[in-house]
């Protein structure tokens, strides 16, 4: 168990590229996985939504400042950097240009609570704001787009919300209910395996979405070093910001690392298959782009803050599973 957990886990920046690099090389042989794409994230949250307890996000709710600083703070500063990097990087293509802004429009992945624990940040804030973005995430997603990405392609709201509904909120409350009624003891005899099969879930995604992308990434090659870039520049921005303004309202060291992953590691594989969807396969790129660099750039500021302890009492810590299945990269 341990094996498989680290060759399709811990490995998981690397099959990333390597989905990528086979998706863009043989598109005929796993385009047939691009109809699925939205089932594979929907199987990825509903996973993920198997493991939340009212022990984790509990405590949170104790502090709503803390909560609604961590949250406004997400839904301000990210869509932000998008809109600017679309207007100022993607005017002359309206596809990539949406594409960005939908991807910053989307909710906190649950790699960020991984990254918060590992770096000695606020679990239980983590927990809660990722909950909390998801709930709304089917309201604030199309309505961020719609407002924002309408001058690049059209954007339907309603299409938008009942998508959010059928990818997110859905698994999420089969989820949180399957686990009402089976029993957390009976999940939590299968719930190691969940990790792997959010992975392979996400294998799958990407190979179906750059398979799907391909002919436009064909005629556009010169765009994806220039997609890295300005990609890498928006995570970091989001980290450091976020991180800067936590801070800036006097909050605990331990609540501005866990804000501070909360807003720069987002669902990036929700943002590729709405984009995929609604605008086009090459519309998908930053996001699948974001997923791969949130992972490197997120576990990389991780073990760096993991050396350095939080020398500020915050709140109480809860254990927070290593295994915990990504949500998007994220």
């Amino acid at each position: 168990m341990e094996t498989a957990r680290f060759l399709i886990n811990k490995m998981m920046p690397f099959w990333l590229v390597v989905c990528g690099i086979a998706g863009y090389a043989v598109p005929h042989v796993f385009i047939r996985l691009a109809p699925y794409t939205i089932y594979d994230l929907a199987g990825v949250i509903l996973l993920m939504s198997l493991t939340l307890t009212p022990a984790e996000i509990g405590p949170v709710f104790t502090r709503p400042k803390t909560l609604i600083a961590g949250f406004l703070i997400k839904w301000i500063t990210v869509p932000l950097a998008a809109i600017v990097a679309a207007r100022l990087v993607y005017a002359g293509q309206p596809q990539l240009a949406a594409g960005t802004i939908l991807d910053g429009a989307t909710p906190a992945g649950v790699t960020s609570n991984l990254f918060t624990f590992l770096a000695h940040g606020a679990v239980p804030l983590a927990i809660g704001l990722t909950f909390v973005h998801t709930l709304l995430s089917p309201i604030l997603t199309p309505a961020v787009t719609a407002l924002f990405a309408h001058k690049y392609v059209h954007v339907s709201f309603m299409a938008l919300f009942h998508q959010m509904l059928v990818i997110v909120l859905l698994p999420l409350a089969l989820g949180v209910g399957a686990r009402t009624i089976i029993g957390a003891r009976r999940i939590a005899r299968v719930q190691p395996v969940f990790p792997m099969l959010s992975a392979l879930l996400l294998y799958c995604l990407a190979l179906g979405l750059v398979a799907a992308a391909a002919p436009a990434i064909a005629k556009n090659l010169e765009w994806v070093p220039i997609i890295a870039v300005t990609t890498s520049v928006i995570c970091v921005v989001n980290l450091g910001l976020a991180y800067a303004l936590a801070r800036g309202l006097k909050l605990a060291e331990a609540e501005a690392r866990a804000i501070m992953f909360d807003v720069g590691i987002y669902n990036s594989g929700l943002g590729a298959v709405l984009a995929s969807v609604n605008f086009g396969a090459f519309a998908a790129l930053p996001a699948l782009m974001n997923a791969l660099l949130n992972m490197i750039i997120g576990s990389m500021l991780a073990s760096y803050l993991g050396s350095r302890p939080v020398p500020e009492p915050s709140l109480q810590p809860v254990r927070l599973d290593q295994s915990a299945p990504p949500l998007g990269a994220e």
